[in-house]
């Protein structure tokens, strides 16, 4: 808990609105397809006009950001329940099929400072980053950051200088370098 994604300046009536017409678009769930991370996705897409982070994997949906321009500079602050980020991005682009889960994110940086639920302070660089996964169970993405911070975020419990370092928790198990790393699911 306590991640923010963005902001919305959404009406519940348009939210309804939009609900019933992706709940049309996808009137049969699917495990491996239409199901409910690609709800949430696209839902978070939408509600955020496409300004938003997500950094955690998806088990299994099909996503696509082939409608989101790849380069739209995309930034935010926000503050809410002891969570405040600051973030901007110049590019993202995700797909996923099944469980294979694919990002790419260009020039990332976010400031964040957390005291409930979690605690810590978090600066987060990314030059560029390409990620690759296999549902939760494994991952890895090449890249190049100096993310830095220390404490508890999102779930994990994580500690990073200068892009060494490491979390663990609700997103499983991290390692990361300055150049990439890997992660895998954890048994809690």
């Amino acid at each position: 808990g306590g991640d923010i994604v963005g902001k919305s300046d959404k009406t519940n009536s348009q939210i309804d609105s939009w609900l019933e017409r992706w709940l049309a678009r996808n009137p049969q769930y699917d495990f491996m397809e239409d199901n409910c991370q690609k709800l949430s996705y696209e839902f978070m897409t939408w509600l955020t006009d496409n300004n938003f982070r997500c950094d955690h994997r998806v088990d299994a949906g099909s996503i696509s950001t082939e409608d989101r321009e790849f380069w739209a500079t995309d930034g935010f602050a926000a503050a809410k329940g002891g969570n405040a980020i600051a973030s901007y991005g110049l590019g993202q682009g995700h797909v996923s099929k099944g469980p294979i889960n694919m990002k790419v994110k260009v020039g990332q940086a976010s400031a964040q400072a957390v005291a409930g639920p979690g605690f810590g302070a978090f600066a987060d660089a990314t030059v560029a980053d390409v990620s690759v996964s296999a549902g939760n169970l494994v991952g890895a993405h090449v890249g190049l950051n100096a993310n830095t911070g220390v404490g508890v975020r999102n779930g994990n419990a994580e500690a990073h200088f200068l892009g060494f370092g490491g979390k663990i928790g609700a997103d499983g198990v991290e390692i990361n370098t300055p150049i990439g790393g890997v992660n895998a699911c954890s048994v809690m």
